[in-house]
């Protein structure tokens, strides 16, 4: 996977700087950044799968998260030089190799979106970007093609354009992480299949609090009422199943608590 990246940013940044097409040099300038964030997601995505230890009891899990926020670092430095590099706006020429450089850049990372879409949702903010630089690769192969046959003009209107949705991406991708580092609750369907499920095994639920650690783990405190009449080493034994079964069932690590 990062051989396909580092393949389709280099042929992108030797088409924008030899090849003068300005929506091609901003294609490479994302190419950059695309590559260090899918190292730092690569990074971030081992030290989420590390067991707990001293520092951290309930695990390394958002840890996984830091690729985000380096791929918004590093898409966010980018559009800093892309804007000045706009800005300087002068007459140039377009060659007719910058679109093939495109096309050959859009085919690699088409292939590197498939392999990081597999892998983990800690790779979906490197996915989002990714696909935005297949779109910039159809816009490129587009306005650089036009750029060379017929305006330079062209070319630098698909400049501002993969411009403006570069800051759009960083957007969605900064809320997108915003809200998963917010300790969110689970949709109310799988709260209440929850409740459905532990009321089954006897007790009566007096509270329920559950946070999303990611998509496949979920946290909770859980206060329970035994609805009968029940023997202290017996409950302690149904307590027991019960957490197993809600961590195999619905993926939720429960504290409980009785009153």
């Amino acid at each position: 996977m990062l051989m396909l990246s580092f393949s389709g940013g280099f042929v992108k940044i030797v088409g924008g700087i030899f090849y003068g097409s300005k929506a091609l040099f901003v294609d490479a300038m994302t190419c950059i950044a695309n590559f260090i964030a899918l190292t730092a997601s690569i990074y971030f995505y081992k030290v989420s799968l590390l067991p707990p230890d001293r520092d951290h009891h309930y695990g390394h899990y958002k840890l996984g998260f830091g690729g985000a926020i380096i791929s918004i670092l590093a898409y966010s430095f980018v559009a800093g030089i892309v804007v000045m590099n706009l800005i300087s706006f002068k007459e140039y020429q377009v060659r007719i190799e910058a679109p093939f450089l495109a096309i050959l850049g859009f085919i690699f990372y088409s292939l590197a979106i498939v392999v990081a879409r597999k892998i983990s949702e800690f790779l979906t903010p490197y996915t989002v970007f990714t696909v935005s630089e297949l779109l910039e690769s159809l816009v490129v192969i587009a306005s650089s093609l036009a750029g060379a046959l017929y305006s330079y003009l062209i070319d630098y209107i698909g400049a501002i354009i993969l411009a403006t949705y570069l800051f759009i991406e960083l957007y969605s991708v900064a809320r997108d992480v915003i809200m998963n580092i917010s300790d969110i609750a689970p949709p109310t369907k799988y709260i209440n299949n929850v409740r459905e499920f532990i009321e089954s095994q006897g007790f009566k639920v007096k509270s329920i609090k559950i946070r999303r650690i990611h998509s496949r783990l979920y946290h909770g405190d859980i206060v329970l009422v035994p609805r009968n009449n029940i023997d202290y080493k017996e409950l302690i034994k149904k307590v027991k199943e019960l957490k197993t079964d809600l961590m195999k069932k619905f993926s939720l690590d429960a504290s409980i608590e009785f009153e």
